[in-house]
């Protein structure tokens, strides 16, 4: 299987993995001792389309100077970002509420951001690909949820808005569902 994703919420979380990089075995070669910082990985945001934002914090292996590491990297992301989107975990939750709810047209028109009629519909596609990857690891933290009898009368839109509803009976007291998914699941949501 793949490698295992690291995930922060706030600074806070970030200065304590900082602070623990000395101990902490590299996921690549298991070696402790030789992680060090290594940057940011910085991208684009729907809320601030023309600057780049921090989506993520580089760790280093280091092997310089006779070091044991593997001089690999890897990243500890922001669980509020989502890899190769421009949006973040907040707005793509509202839009996928929103295309479950009224339609993906309806959706796309509501959000507010820079992005494509045609970028929307290919993220639509990528959650409706991703949808059992999401379910099976929802599964594992709690039951489905049964769905109100007026979500199930559109058989288009029912296996999305029961992944909807299984991710907010998981994670019912969080702003962002997404987020929260990525954070406790160690993995990317779509």
């Amino acid at each position: 299987m793949g490698e295992e994703r690291w995930f922060i919420r706030n600074a806070e979380e970030w200065v304590a993995i900082a602070e623990r990089l000395k101990q902490t075995p590299c996921p690549h070669c298991k070696i402790v001792g030789t992680l060090i910082r290594h940057g940011f990985l910085y991208g684009f945001d729907e809320g601030s389309p023309q600057r780049e934002t921090a989506r993520a914090r580089r760790i280093f292996c280091s092997n310089r100077q006779a070091r044991p590491g593997c001089g690999r990297t890897f990243s500890v992301w922001c669980a509020d970002k989502i890899r190769r989107l421009s949006l973040t975990a907040g707005a793509l939750w509202r839009f996928l509420q929103c295309a479950v709810a009224d339609g993906i047209l309806v959706a796309i028109r509501g959000l507010d951001c820079q992005l494509s009629d045609r970028t929307l519909q290919r993220i639509w596609k990528r959650f409706d690909q991703g949808q059992s990857k999401i379910r099976t690891a929802l599964c594992g933290r709690c039951p489905p949820p049964a769905l109100p009898p007026k979500l199930t009368a559109i058989p288009a839109r029912q296996p999305a808005a029961q992944v909807l509803a299984h991710l907010q009976a998981a994670f019912p007291d969080v702003h962002c569902p997404i987020a929260a998914f990525q954070h406790s699941m160690h993995t990317f949501f779509v």
